[in-house]
């Protein structure tokens, strides 16, 4: 299995979150937030949101694939 860890600004006032994107299903924008889906996980538990959109998202993703 591939990880592909990038750092995101979590909702609210919790610390920053490291996020491996090759466990997700799904990103949304939902208001002013992105909402992840994962793809173990349902419900709440499934799903985190973050202050950076889906397109700044996969831009961090595709910026760590560059440095490797």
């Amino acid at each position: 299995m591939t990880s592909e860890w990038v750092k995101l600004t979590a909702k609210g006032d919790k610390p920053d979150t490291y996020v491996n994107l090759a466990n997700a299903s799904a990103i949304f924008a939902k208001g002013d937030v992105a909402e992840i889906w994962f793809l173990s996980g349902s419900g709440e538990e499934g799903k985190i949101q973050v202050k950076e959109s889906p397109d700044k998202i996969i831009a961090l993703l595709n910026e760590g694939k560059s440095t490797h």
